[in-house]
């Protein structure tokens, strides 16, 4: 059977050595400063421990000591909700933060000097702590899509097992008193403390690692220079919509070329082109809709896949002129000159029947073949071959990750027109 001394001691060990794990990752990486809030967050609670260590729960607290580590124990919680902040790119809220930790103490000390019921002391104690745990929950549910972690779950079990606990509290100081005042009542809130904080100081370090994860594998699927997604982004991104159980999806394929590229960096310098380049893109996203993906190709090459949900080849030829036109509609400013930038474009439709978007893939290159050939600033299209001509002309389907290489190796053949 666990001691009230070897609980608080093993909780007082395990705060200690998170503190420890939290300072050093804030040394290696001073940028997060989230470590060093949850790190002052685990102090708070550490040094209301020292204070607590060897008294039995079963006797209230005088007002002053009473203040003092209910403070401390808001401040850890009203701390955790700033990282938790601070981690997740917002704004910290000073102001609130300093009311929530002085609010969880403060009144417990005047209301036991002004002669108030104890219970009705503890209820502001812990109904302003599950306030500080509700907001910590709140910061995790509200996360956007787009930053969405796995491992936040585990911190939201330690929060939620805490505002379980306080809510609890609120209600057994009113009705359950004598059972309270029982030695053994301490034992499971210390073990059940204890529990907690271990999921919500392991989730933070599972948080931070699994987000360093996705920053890196987004880095890699991503074209550095014009924040597009790049080959191997391209193909992922298609292979996420995809369903082993749904057909094929429906898309349209648009490959685009900017006119005459080497000229303007022989012109204006690797810089200039890198700045075309950048407002290129900037001008595909405004012209694109939320679900289709744009890609950087390869050096001046840029491929849209467009949603499409039939065989009508008539809508991406006309998402293809309104690209046109958003590129040559105004001219960009390079190195402070305004120099006008068109672009060819070669469409195709994944039709029927087709495996994958590698067989479309090779008409849209052929269709951008022909733009330049035909004196690009133009939109060409390359039309699928009919059903029966497609069974026939493919005799070996390309599919996944085979495919996908064929395909880069199709697009990536040198032309022999100028660019």
């Amino acid at each position: 059977m666990l001691d009230l001394t070897t609980l608080q001691v093993a909780s007082i060990s395990s705060r200690l050595a998170f503190v420890m794990v939290f300072l050093v990752t804030l040394l290696r990486h001073p940028r997060e400063i989230y470590f060093g809030v949850w790190a002052s967050a685990l102090c708070s609670s550490l040094v209301a421990s020292f204070l607590m260590l060897g008294d039995p729960p079963s006797v209230p607290l005088n007002a002053a000591k009473g203040s003092v580590v209910y403070i401390l124990y808001g401040a850890s919680l009203a701390l955790s909700w700033v990282g938790l902040r601070l981690f997740y790119e917002r704004t910290p809220r000073i102001p609130l933060t300093i009311v929530l930790t002085l609010a969880s103490g403060l009144p417990y000390g005047v209301l036991q000097q002004a002669g108030a019921s104890m219970p009705w002391s503890l209820t502001t104690v812990f109904g302003c702590i599950a306030l500080s745990t509700a907001l910590c929950i709140l910061e995790i549910l509200r996360t956007p899509a787009s930053m969405r972690l796995w491992t936040q779950y585990v911190v939201l079990l330690g929060f939620s097992g805490y505002l379980c606990t306080f809510l609890l509290s609120i209600g057994a100081v009113h009705f359950a008193s004598e059972r309270l005042a029982s030695p053994e009542s301490g034992i499971y809130p210390l073990v059940f403390d204890l529990w907690c904080g271990v999921f919500i100081q392991v989730g933070y370090l599972a948080m931070v690692g699994e987000r360093a994860n996705l920053k890196i594998s987004r880095l890699a699927e991503t074209d550095p220079l014009t924040g597009l997604a790049n080959r191997r982004g391209l193909f992922a991104a298609i292979n996420r919509r995809a369903s082993p159980a749904s057909p094929p999806p429906r898309c349209a394929i648009l490959l685009a070329d900017i006119d005459h590229f080497k000229s303007l960096n022989d012109t204006y310098g690797h810089d200039g082109g890198d700045a075309v380049l950048i407002g290129f893109a900037e001008r595909l996203r405004n012209v694109v809709r939320k679900n289709d993906i744009i890609a950087r190709w390869g050096g001046e090459e840029f491929l849209i896949v467009l949603d499409q949900a039939t065989d009508d080849v008539d809508p991406a030829v006309a998402a293809a002129e309104r690209l046109r036109r958003a590129v040559a509609g105004q001219p960009f400013t390079v190195n402070g000159a305004a120099v006008t930038v068109t672009a060819s474009i070669g469409v195709s439709i994944v039709a029927a029947g087709e495996v994958g978007i590698e067989p479309a893939l090779a008409r849209a290159d052929a269709a951008l073949y022909a733009a330049k050939r035909d004196g690009r600033n133009r939109v060409c299209l390359e039309r699928p071959l009919s059903q029966p001509d497609i069974k026939a002309a493919r005799t070996e389907p390309l599919s996944g990750l085979r495919g996908a290489m064929d395909a880069i190796q199709i697009a990536g053949q040198p032309r022999s027109e100028p660019a």
